[in-house]
């Protein structure tokens, strides 16, 4: 009897040790890679705008006239003991903004893991390069949120 509430003192304290442990690590470490910026802009990617073809977020559809691409890539880092499940970016768009999307699509990062995630936005010329991203993801089922500001 003493042997078998021994054992289950020590999976109880082992299962509260983990559970504290995956409480304490929710949150994502978000590193930026840096930030490209393309003065050619892919005309397929303006038409699919303008013609509402489009995947990602549209902020406008009139680009009037000159356009740039600016990709931001960030690294993410999941220290937890869960794979966080539809990581997502998006952007806070300021003025000039017409478009962005996030590739790849959605992913999923494993426990222990990382993940290099590119958020491309077309934008007018002349636009200020800094901007706030917000980062989703879920970790058992429940939605957690990280604003980064990358410039």
């Amino acid at each position: 009897m003493k042997r078998t509430a021994l054992a289950l003192t020590a999976l109880a304290v082992c299962g509260l040790s983990l559970l504290i442990w995956q409480l304490l690590h929710e949150e994502l470490a978000v590193t930026a890679q840096g930030i490209t910026v393309t003065e050619t802009v892919d005309t397929a990617w303006v038409e699919a705008v303008q013609d509402g073809a489009f995947s990602g977020m549209i902020y406008q559809t009139d680009s009037g006239g000159a356009a740039q691409t600016v990709t931001y890539t960030v690294r993410l880092r999941n220290p937890g003991l869960l794979p966080a499940d539809m990581v997502e970016i998006q952007l806070v768009s300021a003025a000039g903004d017409i478009a962005a999307y996030q590739e790849p699509a959605a992913v999923s990062i494993p426990a222990g893991g990382d993940g290099t995630l590119s958020l491309r936005l077309l934008t007018g010329p002349g636009a200020v390069y800094r901007r706030d991203l917000v980062i989703t993801y879920y970790l058992w089922g429940s939605l957690h949120t990280i604003h980064y500001t990358i410039s």
